[in-house]
């Protein structure tokens, strides 16, 4: 497991793409396969009739237990999804392995600890035709683009914390 440096958390406390409304974001995404990262993000998507190709959820938001609504209809869409453990501010090997997995075929994370920094995992893998949205508390939702300045970023993270490594640590 890698943990975050004071440094990197400052930088991510800072959305790593465009942020909006979620419309504006589907709007964006349109055409692309979606990796929604929040339980509140990829509720809104669901609620909208759009299934994320992949959902990434905790049953948490803020730090507190999701709505009863929110996961209920989490569990009823993706009764069978992986499962990991994250703690916060930490991204485990379980994570790392599990993601490339999910982007290729699609389905559902759901994280026992903290999901937040599985947006950084799935951005800096993301391949083209791939969007990532995650939500951005008081701000909207981030939409994170295959080429964009958001990505090139995610990727020198994911680099300075040798998460290469842990998945090649088999």
């Amino acid at each position: 497991m890698v943990r975050l440096s004071e440094e990197l958390r400052a930088i991510l406390k800072k959305p790593l793409g465009k942020t909006g409304t979620l419309e504006q974001a589907i709007s964006s995404a349109k055409g692309k396969k979606i990796i929604a990262v929040g339980d509140q993000v990829v509720f809104a998507l669901l609620s909208k009739g759009i299934r994320p190709h992949v959902a990434v959820f905790d049953f948490r938001t803020l730090r507190n237990p999701v709505d009863m609504a929110v996961r209920a209809r989490l569990e009823k869409e993706y009764p069978d999804s992986d499962r990991v453990r994250n703690p916060a501010g930490g991204i485990t090997r379980g994570l790392v392995l599990v993601a490339p997995i999910l982007a290729r075929d699609g389905g559902a994370l759901l994280v026992e600890g903290e999901e937040d920094l599985a947006a950084l995992v799935f951005i800096s893998i993301m391949k083209k035709g791939c969007v990532v949205m995650y939500g951005q508390p008081g701000e909207g939702v981030v939409l994170i683009e295959e080429d964009s300045e958001g990505k090139k970023l995610a990727k020198k993270i994911a680099g300075k914390l040798g998460l290469a490594s842990l998945s090649d640590s088999l």
